[in-house]
């Protein structure tokens, strides 16, 4: 489960206050504290924008890791990179969309989105594929140099 929590700790960590990080994203103060009350989820591009602003990755923002950066991070958020990988992951273990689908709980046309870099994935449905497949979200998302 995303560890909502963690991103309150890494903006008070840097003694930000919710209307000024809110300022930073481009995003109300409301919405903003609904990401660290778990009431709403992030999208992914505003994560990346989160973890880019504070330099750690986004396993960590996540709580899926308890590193904070890595030598080797990349800002900014490439959707065909993240597309790309998602579809070599699912190819990689011989599964059909259809089954990334069922996986995720959702409809095949929305993996079909995905793999095209149609469309950001949720922030929780990349968590869930991550979990999956064991795989950091930030290799997924092409923010690690390899």
């Amino acid at each position: 489960m995303i560890d909502f929590q963690r991103l309150k700790d890494i903006r008070e960590d840097n003694d930000i206050n919710q209307e000024t990080m809110s300022k930073i994203l481009g995003v109300p103060r409301s919405t903003y504290s609904m990401w660290e009350l778990g009431i709403s989820v992030i999208p992914l591009k505003l994560l990346c924008d989160f973890a880019d602003y504070f330099n750690i990755t986004l396993d960590y923002a996540l709580g899926l890791t308890n590193n904070k950066t890595s030598r080797n991070l990349i800002k900014g958020l490439d959707l065909q990179v993240l597309a790309n990988n998602m579809k070599e992951i699912r190819k990689k273990h011989n599964l059909s969309q259809e089954n990334i689908a069922d996986i995720l709980k959702v409809t095949q046309s929305c993996i079909v989105k995905y793999e095209k870099g149609r469309v950001y994935i949720s922030t929780e449905n990349l968590y869930k594929f991550a979990k999956e497949f064991k795989i950091s979200i930030n290799e997924l998302c092409g923010k690690t140099k390899k």
